[in-house]
């Protein structure tokens, strides 16, 4: 058989638009057409008894022989390969090849028809479009519709970690967060009736363990049967926003708590002109009453009401920084007032159990601040267990390296350090850094105001101090308070002095807008030995004191009044005259009001309400002659 004798394939190489070429089983060339002689820019007679083989590019021609291999032995019919063959120029050329072996009358292989159509364009616009997936900043993906990855890009890699044989090895499903999957299932079933999806995010599994948000931009192609995707990485993105998010809830409730000091600060001086006559009519009465029964119920409206002074400094404490008086104190002392004081607040089946060993170490401080403190954290434990339990308060000595505080702006040394542990429920551990914000409480509505642990964290850290807490759901929690240690002795105790300090007929005025603490103060200032002259406000005040000008030893007036407010009524008189004594005294006792009622021109400043005993001894070194 031989090439010639076929009129059907001479006809077949004069016609067809696509390259032909006979080899013989060896792959020597024994005709070409035309189009093959185009397509690589020789002529014929240049390919006739060429080797096919110094056609084909060098990374190709193990390729064709394997083909061939196949073909001659049997093993298949005819095949067809993308390859490259070598153009007379030196340039690449790809060509879809259809292999077919022609046989003799024997069944033998005669020769080889090898017919090649130019897919060089495609083939480049291919290679680009592969380039793009590699080099493309964004993650690229397909995937069939049973779920599975076929391919990804290498921004995959980058991202996740994974290899591209180990994301295609898996179901996709299983990369996806637990919390997403259901999410993600749902989206996929929307995906494979030909609905593309834009903007869904989900959380990937990296190969560290941890995850990362993408956002999914799917384009489903029914007719392949694939789903196209375009991911983005917006783990930043989220992280942003989250703390976009938290800034602004912080923003409001620092605006939130700018109203509630506000509110404070007004309620504060008000509950105070009503706790100041109390306190004042309390000394009064203790002289006049004879019994026991009698003095007994007076100390108990005396406690009630300083209490409830005690408390209104609380809140001002956290929600203005009101400053209280800072001495050295016994912490066992301290403990031991707290635990009278609760004592009757708790549950019958809560013990309380305290430990305090000996030689501590004192520590400068507001008693009623820590005392305030150790209250919320005590009532915050008896709350965790609603069953019953042990709470043990204890004391220690310890002195902490730089690496045992928090913040840096903290010094090392010598702390005091108390403990309040309890045996309730503890606490979740995605709570744990949330129990400090203000108003965040786990209790129901009308249980919990969230203040309690902000405002102990707020008095804690204006002591120099910090708060820390350890706690296992089950098994209980413990918060330690660790407070700089004092080198000093704390103050002891002493009982008030047995005399009031008494007036020499010093005349003083006194200027408040509140009738009934005008008439108590005249009463315990003339009872003390003095003359008194009262205003109802500011301006009748000034013009009491140009009419007595020489008389008048002390101002006594308050700072809230209608007409002329205490801050313009101490300025006036203060230009009248420069050397009389001027006692300015407030419900609102903050650092900032009384730096600046002293920088007004007041001598002295006496927070509202205040007993008899106060009184008189803050007048007494208030009197210019007895500075």
């Amino acid at each position: 058989m031989t090439v010639s004798s076929s009129e059907a394939l001479r006809q077949t190489f004069r016609d067809v638009a696509i390259g032909m070429v006979i080899t013989d089983v060896d792959g020597q060339i024994l005709q070409t057409n035309e189009a093959f002689c185009r397509l690589l820019g020789y002529d014929d007679a240049v390919l006739t008894g060429r080797a096919i083989r110094s056609l084909i590019h060098a990374d190709d021609q193990a390729l064709d022989a394997q083909v061939l291999r196949d073909l001659l032995a049997g093993v298949r019919r005819s095949d067809v390969i993308t390859k490259r063959f070598v153009h007379a120029s030196g340039r690449e050329i790809w060509g879809d090849v259809n292999f077919s072996v022609v046989r003799d009358e024997h069944g033998a292989p005669a020769f080889i028809v090898r017919m090649t159509e130019d897919v060089s364009a495609r083939k480049q616009a291919q290679n680009e479009r592969d380039r793009l997936f590699d080099l493309s900043l964004d993650m690229l993906s397909i995937a069939n519709f049973d779920g599975w990855f076929t391919q990804v890009n290498p921004a995959w890699t980058r991202c996740l970690g994974w290899t591209a044989e180990e994301l295609t090895s898996r179901p996709l499903i299983e990369f996806v967060h637990p919390d997403d999957r259901e999410a993600t299932l749902l989206a996929r079933s929307r995906i494979l009736p030909g609905q593309p999806i834009r903007g869904f995010e989900n959380r990937y599994l990296c190969k560290d363990g941890s995850f990362r948000w993408l956002s999914w931009s799917v384009h489903p192609q029914v007719d392949t049967q694939q789903v196209i995707g375009v991911v983005r990485d917006i783990t930043d993105l989220k992280r942003d926003e989250a703390e976009r998010r938290l800034l602004e809830a912080r923003v409001v409730r620092a605006q939130r708590m700018e109203g509630i000091g506000t509110l404070a600060g007004g309620i504060a001086h008000d509950l105070n002109n009503v706790l100041a006559p109390i306190m004042l009519s309390v000394d009064m009465l203790k002289e006049e009453l004879r019994t026991e029964a009698q003095r007994e119920v007076l100390g108990t409206i005396k406690a009630s009401t300083e209490r409830g002074a005690d408390m209104l400094r609380q809140v001002l404490s956290f929600a203005r920084g009101v400053e209280g008086e800072r001495v050295v104190l016994s912490i066992a002392a301290v403990m031991r007032d707290v635990l009278q004081l609760v004592s009757d607040r708790l549950m019958s089946n809560v013990e309380i159990r305290m430990s305090l060993p000996e030689n501590l170490w004192a520590f400068t401080g507001d008693s009623t601040q820590i005392q305030q403190v150790l209250l919320n954290l005590i009532l915050n434990a008896r709350d965790a267990m609603p069953g019953g339990g042990t709470i043990t308060m204890s004391a220690g000595n310890a002195v902490l390296r730089a690496a045992d505080v928090p913040t840096p702006d903290l010094p090392a040394g010598a702390y005091l350090q108390i403990e309040v542990r309890d045996t309730g429920h503890g606490i979740a551990p995605d709570h744990l850094d949330k129990i400090f914000d203000p108003f965040f409480t786990t209790k129901g509505v009308g249980e919990g105001s969230g203040l309690g642990l902000s405002t102990s964290m707020s008095i804690v850290r204006s002591h120099g101090g910090f708060l820390h807490v350890e706690s296992a759901l089950g098994v209980g929690t413990t918060f330690r308070l660790s407070l700089p240690a004092s080198t000093e002795p704390a103050i002891p105790v002493v009982d008030p002095a047995p005399t009031l300090p008494q007036g020499g007929g010093e005349c003083i005025l006194v200027i408040d807008d509140e009738a009934s603490i005008r008439r108590l103060l005249e009463a315990s200032l003339q009872r003390a030995g003095y003359r008194v002259l009262l205003a109802a406000d500011g301006a009748e005040g000034v013009a009491r004191f140009t009419a007595h000008r020489g008389e008048i030893a002390l101002v006594l007036t308050d700072l809230m009044m209608p007409v002329m407010d205490g801050m313009a009524t101490i300025r006036t008189i203060r230009a009248i005259d420069p050397t009389v004594g001027i006692m300015a005294m407030s419900g609102v006792a903050t650092a900032e009001r009384r730096i600046e009622v002293l920088g007004q021109g007041a001598s002295h400043f006496l927070a509202k309400p205040f007993a008899a005993d106060t009184l008189l001894s803050a007048v007494r070194a208030a009197m210019p002659d007895v500075a």
